[in-house]
This record gives structure tokens, sequence and C-alpha cells, in this order.
């Protein structure tokens, strides 16, 4: 055989062996892609297995005695909190007026723009009622928090107004950005002029006794946000029907 048939033959061989191979790389990454498909929905089924408990206060932000503050929350001094609709939790055919069902559809609406078929029930029975706020602000500060609620243990020796950082956890709420901007926990994922299911998964820190304030910052100088069903709960929430008023423990 010449040398330039072997040469050719040479070639031939490492051209054989180039296709081999890439052959086996691409096999191998389809395998590892579908392994780790398999292993985020095993890990998402695992994380949806961990009870839904309420680790702040009054989820759907009931007033206090004097109407004017949100039981069991801290909102910033510069910003002014207005309860502005109280629904029922009475059915529409028990009571609840045509312009709150009509708000809720809105609300669905909107949400169900990022999660068809949303379904808030709007005219139906509801477990507690459900009060829809305005914060507005028109100044902002070298610490420019928005508002949070404090933790469910907050009035028991062991508690505080933060939240520990220990467990899976997933802080959210109804929100709508009318004016100004706001960004991070419950306000997660707002649109502004759009009502949003807004959240956030929080992973645990691994750090000893780490904990956080569940509060948005104010991202501008001033605004106009509305909020309904705020708060934070133990597990992995990924879908606002899974949202709502969560059971916590006395």
């Amino acid at each position: 055989m010449s040398t330039e048939q072997q040469l050719a033959a040479v070639v031939s061989a490492a051209n054989n062996l180039t296709t081999m191979v890439s052959g086996k790389v691409g096999e191998i990454d389809s395998a590892l892609a579908e392994a780790r498909k398999k292993y985020e929905e095993q890990l998402l089924s695992l994380n949806r297995l961990i009870p839904r408990m309420a680790i702040t206060k009054n989820f759907h932000m009931a007033p206090d005695a004097t109407g004017k503050l949100i039981d069991g929350w801290y909102v910033h001094t510069q910003v002014t909190a207005t309860k502005v609709r109280t629904i029922t939790q009475a059915s529409q055919s028990a009571g609840r007026p045509q312009e709150d069902v009509d708000f809720m559809r809105k609300v669905q609406a909107d949400v169900s723009e990022k999660f068809p078929g949303f379904d808030i029930w709007s005219a139906e029975y509801w477990r507690n009622p459900i009060h829809v706020w305005q914060m507005k602000w028109s100044e902002d500060s070298v610490s420019p928090w928005l508002a949070f609620p404090c933790a469910i243990d907050m009035d028991r020796l062991s508690g505080t107004t933060p939240v520990p950082l220990n467990t899976y956890m997933t802080i959210g709420a109804f929100v709508r950005v009318v004016e100004g901007s706001v960004n991070g926990t419950w306000t997660t994922g707002n649109e502004k002029g759009k009502w949003r299911w807004c959240s956030m998964v929080v992973t645990p820190t691994g750090l000893f006794s780490h904990y956080m304030h569940i509060h948005p910052m104010r991202t501008s100088s001033s605004g106009l946000v509305e909020v309904m069903l705020a708060g934070a709960c133990t597990g992995v929430v990924t879908h606002p029907v899974d949202w709502g008023t969560m059971l916590a423990l006395g």
C-alpha cells in the first residue's frame, strides 16, 4: 500500500472515530438532560409534599381594632396603608355584591395571563373574607422597605418579627403596581398595571438561627401598590390556586 493510500486510510479512520465520538457525546448529553429532568420532577414532587403552614400572621390582611392598620403587620412610616375593599366570604348567592364579584374576576383575568385556567372562585364561598389594601408613598429613605407581616409566633416566648430560614418557604401575594416600582419578597414578579400572583421560594440557608424580614423594597421615590393575601408559608407553592388563607397552628 502506498504512502498516499495509508494516509487516506488513517484520515478515514480518524473521521469515522470523530463521527462515533460525536454520536456518543450526543447520546450522553441527551441522557444527562433526561436524568436532570426526572430529578427536577422528583424534587418538585417531594417539595410539594412539605406541609403548607402559615409562618406569618394574618394572610387575609384583616384590619386591627382601629381599622387603620393591618393587624400583625409593620408598615414603614413613610407608607400610608388604606383598606380599600373587604370581600365577604359568603358567595354571591348569599350576599356578595356584584361589584366585588367583578373585582375578583378582573384579578382572575390578569393572573390567568400567567397561569391559564386559574379560577379565583369570584362568586363562591371562601374560608375567610379577603381584604384589599392600598399602600402609597411619596418619599423614600436610607432603608426604603414597604411593609411586612410578622412571624406567626411573635407573641410567644420564642417569637420575634422576622421568619426563620431553616425550612423551605414560599412568600407570596396578589399584587398590582399602580404607580412607581417595588421588588423582592411578596412583590417578586410584579407587573405595572396588572394583578399578578407574586411569589418567591426560599430554600434553607444552612446557617444557624438565620432569619429574614419579608418586606419588599420601594425602588421609586413615590408609588402606589394594591395587595391582598400576602404572607409566607412552609413548603413550595408554584401556582396561585394553592394560595390563600393558610392553616396556622395556635
